[in-house]
């Protein structure tokens, strides 16, 4: 089984609407998993009765962004199972999700499990009761063919052995998901990216929550250029610590799994490779 934590902002508005889409996805997959609620915004307490999960407080005082490893000592102090999923509450779970991840833990241990996320507008609740309803929105997202770069990855399937030394970032204000590949490298895991099989739903929002943003902003480049940005890729180590899902030892395909050194992928790890080399000739 599979222990899920996340730490949703306040159910108001459009970002109450996509959380809840979020979790309507989160409910349906087989097995289901156990969601763990993080935080007390606005709303958080009262969704989490409501849809039977478990709510855990975070230590944060008003006002201030949570810190990742505040986040990671919870999840491991309260998750009933010892794989763990790290979720941004606007990711939409279809179908694929479940098997993917069953098939990496027949074959590994010790793993990351990460994708790109398919962005998609969405103002309104979904239907997603169906299998029907949850396939024509994978459809929809691969249709729309509007993939987030390599750059990032919204989930991360671990083992709770994993991550027990985190510098204080700020979650949600850039470089920290790059920051977990590396470090799953760092303790000799497996980095497997699941992109190909597992599509991931981000429901576009804007940024308005990062600090020197303005309202409605939409580009979230602009996330890494601001003051919380520069600072967690600071406390990340810098740029030679910044990886990205082409960083990947393992890629899922129709449900196998190849080395990235495969011809398959052989451009994209040279493209990783050639991009580190830079990186480490520069930090000299």
């Amino acid at each position: 089984m599979l222990t899920f934590f996340t730490t949703p902002k306040a159910f108001h508005g459009h970002i109450g609407t996509i959380q809840r889409n979020a979790l309507k996805s989160w409910i349906q997959l087989d097995p289901r998993p156990e969601v763990l609620m993080m935080g007390d915004d606005p709303g958080v307490l009262e969704t989490a009765q409501e849809f039977n999960f478990k709510h855990c407080p975070l230590k944060t005082p008003a006002g201030q962004v949570p810190l990742l490893s505040d986040i990671f000592q919870t999840a491991y102090k309260e998750a009933s199972y010892d794989y763990l999923c790290f979720i941004n509450t606007d990711i939409i779970l279809l179908d694929d999700f479940m098997p993917a991840f069953h098939k990496i833990r027949q074959k590994f241990t010790k793993f990351l499990m990460i994708s790109s996320r398919w962005n998609l507008d969405i103002a309104e609740i979904l239907p997603l009761e169906s299998p029907d309803e949850r396939t024509q929105l994978r459809q929809k997202a691969v249709q729309k063919h509007d993939m987030y770069p390599a750059g990032g990855s919204d989930y991360f399937v671990f083992h709770k052995s994993m991550f027990h030394d985190i510098p204080p970032l700020l979650l949600g204000r850039g470089y920290w998901d790059n920051w977990l590949m590396y470090q799953a490298k760092q303790e000799q895991a497996a980095v497997i990216d699941v992109t190909y099989d597992v599509i991931a739903v981000h429901q576009n929002h804007d940024y308005s929550h990062i600090q020197g943003l303005q309202a409605g902003e939409r580009d979230a480049g602009l996330v890494f250029k601001a003051q919380q940005g520069r600072q967690n890729l600071q406390l990340a180590g810098g740029q030679k610590n910044i990886y990205t899902n082409y960083d990947a030892d393992y890629v899922m395909m129709s449900s196998n799994i190849y080395s990235s050194w495969n011809i398959k992928f052989i451009v994209r790890r040279l493209k990783s490779s050639i991009r580190r080399l830079k990186l480490r000739l520069l930090s000299n």
